[in-house]
């Protein structure tokens, strides 16, 4: 179908959105800085995890949502996926992409158990290596989004999504409110996206041997991504994913992975996909990630593995299904 026509940008819905944000009191007194919540930085699309944790911004997929959500004026269709580390912990994500008033409505959830370990009752480890640990008390995150995205002048896009956040860290339990912000736009085949995440006071401060350092409602991370697929050579469809971006902390995070599709019928597309992603210092997480996926014309069974040393199963799979 045509995309929308241009209209109007959205100033003043945007502008009353960020205000209430940015305004809100913190989460909780003066120990509220910290790298939770993780549902939200943790990979929430089976395919961005194979290409180390990359979006690939032409896909057209409604969990565009938890990524740029700038992309959603172009998502459609809705899927699940489940990861797990061992028998100790798991994450799920849903999405869901509609039309709405001259664009797309994103809905999505997202979930996240996994049991503590640590003598300090607020510690969390920087990685996803405490995911694979059993014992301690069981601690979850609980996170519904809600985005809109439209396309403002030809291939210019905006987006943004509110994330409704339940957290419970052992004893303790927060609700809380952030936003992601973006703008997209196209270069030629190439789709590119930045975009804010987590904008708003965050909840606990998990990291015992720092000092604590209040950084207000300032995002978590900043992220500019690229990428697309389809790409014609030879017998093959290919692609690739990027993404850039500064966190909260002024560190650098990356990731990159490129994919290969074959289709010896048409409407059946067999795809590999491998990808590389920083990981935190002395971490048990490999840098390296891996996934396949299978498209039988409008539906879509993919896996993603990441190793992990010590860890059950050697790493962390995810399953996801989707309909475009």
């Amino acid at each position: 179908p045509a995309p929308p026509s241009p209209s109007p940008p959205m100033h003043l819905p945007i502008a009353l959105v960020l205000l209430s944000v940015l305004t809100l009191s913190p989460a909780i007194s003066a120990q509220s800085h910290s790298v939770l919540p993780r549902t939200t930085t943790l990979p929430a699309s089976t395919r961005a995890m194979a290409l180390g944790d990359s979006y690939v911004l032409n896909s057209g997929k409604a969990d565009v949502l938890f990524y740029h959500p700038a992309l959603l004026a172009r998502a459609t269709g809705f899927g699940g996926s489940l990861q797990r580390w061992g028998s100790a912990s798991s994450a799920a994500s849903m999405s869901g992409a509609f039309e709405f008033l001259g664009g797309t409505l994103g809905i999505g959830l997202r979930t996240l158990q996994y049991a503590t370990e640590s003598e300090d009752e607020l510690h969390a480890p920087l990685g996803q290596d405490h995911h694979f640990r059993p014992g301690g008390e069981r601690s979850y995150e609980r996170t519904a989004s809600i985005g809109y995205g439209r396309e403002l002048l030809g291939a210019l896009s905006l987006g943004l999504a509110i994330d409704l956040l339940e957290i419970r860290l052992e004893s303790l339990q927060q609700n809380i409110m952030l936003i992601d912000f973006g703008i997209s736009a196209d270069l030629g085949p190439i789709g590119v996206g930045l975009t804010a995440h987590d904008i708003g006071n965050k909840p606990f401060h998990d990291v015992p041997d720092e000092p604590f350092e209040d950084f207000g409602p300032r995002p978590s991370r900043i992220v500019l991504g690229a990428g697309t697929y389809g790409q014609e050579v030879g017998i093959f469809d290919v692609g690739f994913a990027a993404n850039a971006g500064v966190d909260s902390q002024d560190s650098l995070t990356y990731g990159a992975g490129a994919e290969i599709g074959y289709y010896p019928v048409r409407g059946r597309t067999f795809v590999l996909r491998i990808g590389l992603q920083n990981v935190p210092q002395n971490s048990e997480m490999s840098s390296f990630t891996t996934g396949f996926a299978f498209w039988l014309d409008d539906f879509i069974l993919e896996w993603a593995f990441r190793p992990v040393s010590n860890a059950p199963e050697r790493g962390s799979h995810r399953f996801g299904i989707s309909w475009r």
